[in-house]
């Protein structure tokens, strides 16, 4: 039991905050936990949970995918656009635009595991790109309504069940198997924990990375057209807010940002967090400005306590009180 406890921490105390967030917003809002708002509080955690299920791979192994808010744009504009508001071209225009977001992720994968590009610059000048090829192929004018059948997936429900909250209970039970019970997690793990000691150990260590940013481009995509069915339209900038939100989520749900720890099990609470985190400031009259302060500092804090530093000095002071005690 303890070594569960130990091994699983960091999961276990993110869904602490979870339930400890749920109470303090329900004092200031007494209203929050009604059933209307609990299901509104899903679906918008549901767009951060599937952003951050792609990014969350990447970051365990020892990368990073800035291109994501831009991935997500292109994908959301490109669908309103070629459906032009119909939901039979969504037959096609879907599976495109996930093959579009795992093209980039490619593109990315091979920058990064082939030409060595530091993967903070190949993501980034990919974003750049497109934030550029969007602007000059749509003119900044605006884009035809969303299908309703794109709708229905994002603000629909199964009953009392939201369809997107569906959605992604699949999408988190098949990035739980993926990663415990599927060779390619074993491979994730160790390409994350030591890059060249999972090479000597045959581990296919560029393939993998390589899956990782397809993966995270494909999501991106996927969200983006999730987005625009909730928001009844694209629009240019959707996607920027996602990018350190996908990053904290992972983090908080205790992916390392050096790589080689973490699970989606734990993204999913740090989506939750984050959503119930943007419900708790209005209640406390704070701006969107101080969430973006929690996200800076859940990042650095969490990279602060993966450092090699930080870890030395815990082992020395644990180490020192099995000791004294052993004495």
């Amino acid at each position: 039991m303890n070594g569960f406890l130990v091994r699983n921490r960091a999961v276990l105390l993110a869904y602490g905050a979870v339930v400890l967030l749920l109470l303090v917003t329900a004092a200031f809002s007494p209203g929050f936990l009604s059933a209307a708002n609990i299901r509104a509080t899903l679906v918008l955690a549901a767009f951060v949970g599937i952003v951050a299920l792609g990014q969350t791979f990447v970051i365990i192994g020892a990368g990073i995918d800035l291109s994501i808010p831009w991935v997500l744009n292109t994908a959301a504009i490109l669908m309103t656009m070629l459906c032009a508001s119909e939901n039979l071209p969504l037959l096609w225009v879907m599976p495109l635009m996930l093959a579009l977001g795992g093209g980039i992720g490619l593109f990315n994968g091979v920058g990064v595991a082939y030409f060595g590009v530091p993967a903070i610059i190949m993501t980034l000048a990919t974003n750049v790109m497109l934030q550029g090829l969007i602007l000059v192929f749509t003119g900044g004018s605006p884009t035809p309504l969303a299908p309703d059948a794109i709708r229905f997936l994002a603000v629909g429900q199964l009953g009392p069940i939201p369809v997107i909250v569906v959605i992604w209970a699949v999408l988190g039970v098949a990035a739980t198997v993926l990663l415990s019970k599927m060779s390619f997690g074993r491979h994730l793990y160790a390409l994350g924990g030591n890059e060249t000691v999972a090479e000597f150990s045959g581990v296919p260590t560029r393939r993998t990375k390589i899956l990782t940013y397809v993966g995270s481009g494909m999501t991106a995509a996927f969200a983006g057209m999730l987005m625009t069915g909730y928001s009844g339209q694209a629009y240019l900038g959707m996607g920027d807010p996602y990018l350190f939100t996908s990053v904290a989520a992972a983090a908080i749900g205790g992916a390392s940002i050096l790589g080689g720890t973490g699970h989606y099990v734990g993204t999913v609470a740090g989506a939750l967090v984050l959503t119930i985190l943007t419900g708790l400031l209005p209640a406390l009259n704070l701006s969107s400005g101080a969430l973006q302060v929690v996200y800076g500092a859940v990042i650095l804090i969490t990279v602060a306590l993966s450092s090699d530093g930080v870890s030395a000095t815990w082992a020395a002071l644990f180490g020192r009180r099995k000791t004294q005690g052993a004495k």
